[in-house]
């Protein structure tokens, strides 16, 4: 069979139906395109805002439970209160009672001292005796007194005060190139020597009586040099039976050297 040959307007019209279905064509996908792009914009730039609403129940005990609360802290106030105001006006009478305890031993007190201090123990003045023989004819001469190298001596100190004492502390010092304290005895209190000083102290809460003089201790030294040399005293305390200060200017101190 022989293939017939399109006429010339056949294929003119041909050509057109062609350009027609492609413009259709490509209107159609402009549009599909077009649509899904603005749906695409829109999803994406569009706020989306999510509300949560949360309901909480509260339970009925604990309405309950806090107003009886309420009611509990109310009740006990009042107690609390009222218990306050009966028991405050005990804590008065307690409180008097205290002073007068405290009034009744500081009463009692004084009362000691000042008995302890009406009969003070008199203080005797010690005399020691004195070499009959000297060892050496050298001499050395201690707080006036002429002594002998190689002779041991006798030292008093004694002590006049106004005042009976209850308390007196102090030391004497020498020179150990001229002397050597081998004893020291106290008469009312106690003494050491030490190097070159004699430490001395006593406390008698009934007293002492220096008023007519007596003697605080006694001390035994070896005469070492000849020469001149001197043993000097310093009071460091003095009360007196009412534990008042007595000043080392209102006594008399003598130091008694026996060769």
């Amino acid at each position: 069979m022989k293939r017939r040959k399109f006429t010339t307007a056949e294929k003119v019209t041909l050509t057109i139906l062609g350009v027609l279905m492609a413009a259709v064509i490509g209107v159609g996908a402009y549009l599909v395109i077009s649509n899904v792009n603005k749906a695409n914009y829109e999803a994406t730039n569009t706020t989306h805002t999510t509300i949560k609403i949360v309901t909480t129940a509260i339970p009925e005990t604990t309405v309950e439970h806090a107003a009886t609360e309420k009611i509990i802290s109310k009740s006990e106030k009042k107690e609390s209160k009222a218990s306050s105001d009966k028991t405050a006006p005990a804590s008065k009478p307690a409180k008097s009672a205290d002073k007068k305890t405290k009034s009744k031993t500081t009463s009692s007190k004084t009362v000691t001292r000042s008995s302890a201090g009406d009969n003070p123990a008199k203080v005797s003045v010690i005399t020691p005796k004195k070499n009959t023989k000297h060892k050496s004819s050298e001499k050395c001469v201690i707080n006036g007194t002429a002594c002998y190298v190689g002779d041991t001596i006798s030292v008093t100190l004694n002590l006049k005060s106004s005042k009976a004492l209850e308390n007196y502390q102090g030391y004497s010092t020498f020179d150990s190139d001229y002397l050597s304290c081998t004893s020291a005895k106290s008469t009312t209190g106690i003494v050491n020597n030490k190097g070159n000083k004699i430490y001395y102290n006593a406390s008698v809460i009934t007293g002492m009586d220096f008023t007519s003089g007596g003697t605080v201790y006694t001390a035994e030294f070896k005469v070492k040099e000849s020469g001149s040399t001197a043993i000097k005293n310093t009071f460091e305390l003095l009360t007196d039976t009412d534990d008042k200060d007595v000043k080392p200017s209102a006594v008399k101190d003598t130091i008694s050297v026996f060769s």
